[in-house]
């Protein structure tokens, strides 16, 4: 079977296939020249990941700190 059948054909089987939501066609290079066709399963199409909501962050605190350190950055600031 050359490429260009092999190509046909798996894109035939893909459309007309009963399961073909479940199921794909693909052409594969058995030998040098010599093309077959190949079933290849999929995974079902259901939801992959369950989801998770985030809690909200709580406020961010008040700096401890004395008001002169925060300000110019400490007894070393210049």
């Amino acid at each position: 079977m050359t490429r260009e059948e092999a190509t046909a054909e798996a894109a035939r089987l893909t459309r007309e296939h009963p399961n073909r939501a479940t199921r794909s066609w693909l052409a594969r290079e058995a030998t040098p020249g010599e093309w077959t066709v190949v079933r290849i399963g999929l995974p079902s199409r259901g939801p992959t990941v369950d989801t998770q909501e985030s809690k909200p962050r709580p406020p961010q605190a008040d700096d401890p700190r004395p008001a002169f350190w925060r300000d110019v950055g400490g007894p070393y600031a210049g």
